[in-house]
């Protein structure tokens, strides 16, 4: 199968990125249109896709281009899993000129094994880090 990946931004189908995260995803459910947008506008953002230009699947990162980037969203549209597609986006961000950040993060309840392939680990020294929630966003 052929595909690209693509920053282009003007090529994403919002609407089924938004679906998708909305309706499917366990870590962005009830996420609003109006917030993946945004999300997406503040966002260096991926797209991959086959030969016609369909959408195989997605993922944004957010980042300072020097010290840290935070790999988000990231996924394969369900019928598309299963063939190495999340292995080539994967590889494809880290490699990105422009993302040899000293500190990558991410977020995964299931996907651990696709992430190990490429130096992610679990925190060492968890009591370090913090964060805030804010339930009122999404």
């Amino acid at each position: 199968m052929g595909y690209s990946i693509s920053t282009d931004k003007s090529k994403l189908n919002v609407e089924a990125i938004h679906d998708y995260l909305c309706n499917k995803s366990y870590w962005a459910k009830g996420r609003s249109l109006e917030a993946v947008n945004k999300s997406i506008e503040n966002s260096i953002c991926f797209g991959l896709y086959d030969s016609k230009g369909n959408t195989l699947g997605f993922a944004r990162v957010v980042t300072d281009k020097v010290v840290y980037a935070y790999m988000m969203d990231l996924f394969i549209f369900d019928e598309f899993q299963g063939k190495g597609l999340g292995t080539k986006l994967v590889k494809h961000i880290l490699e990105q000129k422009d993302l040899q950040v000293r500190l990558w993060f991410l977020a995964t309840k299931s996907a651990h094994s696709l992430y190990k392939k490429f130096g992610f680990s679990t925190i060492d020294d968890p009591e370090k880090l913090m964060f805030k929630r804010d339930e009122k966003y999404c």
